[in-house]
């Protein structure tokens, strides 16, 4: 028993051994239609099995899809928003109680006027910490983009607007004049200690979700959460841009993925930034126009903090490409897709479920795979562009000490890893969990 083709769901990880899954697209092989659930699955991550929860509680969250989600461990689940099979952006907020399997939903005084809660909204980002479900943006029922930050306390189980967002400030030509992300959907977000926000859909008006009006972003944010202020790191939010891939597993400074919607994010125990997928441009300029919806990408990237650079670890520079589902890790890597959810264990290891995408036969439809991304193995790199003549005086200074260090490693007969096995060590794995045929 599996929860099938999937897309568009809510996902969270309990950081122990279970995940949980709500809601979304499904296909329904009956009737052969595309229809939203509001069913619950849990996903034991030792045994990577799925399970089917049936609340006792007769009230429960209506069908939905983009819902934010978060929870605390052993014990409870928060749903917030999402659309509706009308199309209707919903505002309401749902507890599930993990130990009396039951959902209640949080009633909350007041209207979106009061400023009590979230005014209804899909496609918003969201963050998961320990204490609380943070969201950003979204598009509301006038198809309209938002700026709005609210966090949601998991102790109190209460709304409360973020000061910034509050007094989010504009000059007459609608031009933000402080650092702050221009309202948007669809962003990818990261989180360890500060909170990262890269690309998403910045057109003010926009009921197709598509990038034919040139406006998905590329940009990467950081939100202090103890400052309240968000610090932009590069990118671009006015126009849409291709990637800039460079070489395989090196950085460059000339590196950036393209602009996109509806990626994965994650953080290493080392503090990089992760991400994969979703629908944007690839590295191609033709897949930044007017006429086109963008591609949907498999793309694999890092960024380090300590080179301030990208790199391209995984996936194609190519987009609308289907995955291969190969015995060995270099035989392997998920299709190209949006609107798939995910979850991260151990920082190093990220999960993905299902989405909208390319199958092995580059077909498109909802999928029902589950991947491991496995990112814990350290990358080799080769040469790092450097700024400045003091940079390049003290890698030389290194790089004569490594040579040394290995010539008398060589001469000690200790020194035997050929560049094959060097380069093997240094790749990216991918682990296709679970491979049910799509239903479609």
């Amino acid at each position: 028993m599996s929860p099938g083709s999937r897309a568009e769901g809510g996902l969270w990880f309990d950081d122990s051994t279970k995940s949980y899954l709500f809601g979304g697209w499904s296909y329904n092989s009956v009737s052969k239609e595309f229809a939203l659930t509001n069913d619950l699955w849990v996903l034991d991550v030792n045994t990577f099995h799925w399970s089917i929860l049936k609340p006792v509680s007769k009230n429960k969250p209506s069908p939905r899809y983009s819902p934010s989600i978060c929870g605390i461990p052993s014990r409870m689940i928060v749903i917030f928003g999402g659309i509706d099979q009308d199309g209707k952006k919903l505002h309401d907020t749902w507890i599930y109680n993990i130990l009396d399997n039951s959902w209640e939903e949080l009633m909350l005084s007041g209207n979106s006027s009061t400023s009590s809660h979230p005014p209804g909204r899909g496609h918003q980002s969201s963050w998961c910490t320990s204490t609380k479900l943070i969201i950003f943006g979204g598009r509301n029922a006038e198809h309209k983009a938002l700026h709005d930050m609210w966090s949601f306390s998991l102790v109190n189980q209460k709304w409360s607007e973020m000061e910034s967002s509050k007094k989010y400030p504009s000059n007459s030509f609608g031009q933000t004049i402080v650092s702050y992300p221009k309202p948007r959907s669809g962003a990818t977000t990261f989180h360890q200690g500060s909170l990262y926000l890269f690309g998403g859909n910045t057109a003010v008006i926009d009921s197709g979700e598509t990038n034919i009006d040139g406006k998905y972003a590329n940009d990467l944010w950081s939100y202090d959460i103890g400052k309240d202020s968000w610090t932009k790191i590069g990118g671009f939010d006015n126009v849409c841009h291709h990637g800039y891939y460079g070489h395989f597993q090196v950085a460059g400074k000339d590196n950036w993925p393209g602009c996109r919607v509806k990626a994965t994010g994650w953080v290493d125990t080392n503090g990089n930034l992760w991400m994969f997928g979703g629908d944007g441009s690839d590295s191609t300029a033709e897949s930044v126009t007017v006429f086109k919806p963008g591609r949907l990408l498999n793309d694999l990237w890092r960024y380090e903090f300590v080179f301030k650079m990208w790199s391209w670890m995984g996936g194609n520079k190519y987009g609308n490409t289907g995955g291969k589902y190969g015995e060995s890790s270099s035989e392997r890597y998920p299709g190209s897709r949006t609107g798939f959810m995910s979850f991260n264990r151990n920082h190093n290891f990220h999960h993905i479920f299902g989405g909208m995408g390319h199958d092995t036969n580059g077909q498109d439809g909802l999928l029902s795979d589950l991947w491991e991304i496995d990112v814990h193995k350290e990358v080799v790199y080769g040469k790092y562009p450097t700024t400045s003549n003091v940079f390049m005086i003290i890698f030389g200074l290194c790089g004569l000490i490594l040579l040394i260090v290995a010539l008398s490693l060589y001469n000690r007969k200790f020194f035997r890893g050929s560049e094959k096995e060097k380069d093997k060590m240094s790749d990216t794995e991918y682990c296709m969990l679970t491979n049910i045929d799509d239903e479609d």
